[in-house]
């Protein structure tokens, strides 16, 4: 039963259309009407009509635009595609350095006063909420940051220049050392970074 994307393609409607269009029961699309709202992905309205009892009509959430296909990795590749054929490689070292930037300039203003421990959290918190799974473990180098979901997988394999958005981020904002010691442009299973801990003297500046 494709109720969401009936609701899609014909906006609000009442159960008794839905079934209607779909041959299926009135029972049967209240059913599943009312799981799907129970998930967040209906929501339902009374509708006054000009004769007899108001209507009830469901249409969707702004949630369930997520359940529908989306190929936005796909655009971003065709987009630094065209990028770089016009002005070449360094154009996009440059943008994804840009892009660093920006997102420091504005996590900047939660760290102010922060020691490094503390910015750290703060920054991997921040990256953690892309949905990256970044973990950081103390190693004789420094501090290893592996982050073991890339959102942009897709684009990164093919274009290894949005991997240096999180250094930048960690050079930017930490004012420490960054290498890079796995990456899975490189096939490695995930992308991991070891930061160089700062002085004793200045950790807590």
């Amino acid at each position: 039963m494709d109720l969401l994307g009936f609701l899609r393609r014909k906006g609000p409607a009442s159960a008794e259309v839905i079934a209607a269009e779909l041959g299926v029961t009135p029972n049967a699309v209240r059913q599943h009407l009312t799981n799907l709202e129970r998930d967040g992905l209906v929501t339902s309205a009374s509708v006054h009509n000009k004769r007899g009892r108001p209507s009830l009509e469901f249409s969707l959430t702004d949630r369930a635009d997520g359940v529908f296909p989306k190929r936005y990795g796909q655009l971003a590749t065709m987009v630094l595609s065209e990028l770089q054929a016009m002005a070449g490689p360094e154009v996009l070292d440059d943008l994804f350095r840009r892009i660093a930037l920006r997102h420091s300039e504005i996590m900047r203003e939660g760290m102010e006063g922060l020691g490094f421990s503390e910015k750290l959290d703060r920054l991997l918190g921040w990256i953690n909420r892309a949905g990256t799974l970044a973990e950081a473990e103390e190693t004789e180098d420094g501090i290893r940051v592996s982050i073991h979901n890339c959102p942009f997988r897709n684009t990164a394999l093919r274009y290894p220049q949005v991997c240096t958005i999180t250094p930048h981020l960690m050079v930017d904002l930490l004012d420490v050392e960054v290498s890079q010691t796995s990456s899975i442009h490189r096939q490695d299973p995930y992308c991991s970074f070891v930061i160089k801990r700062p002085d004793p003297d200045t950790d807590e500046r």
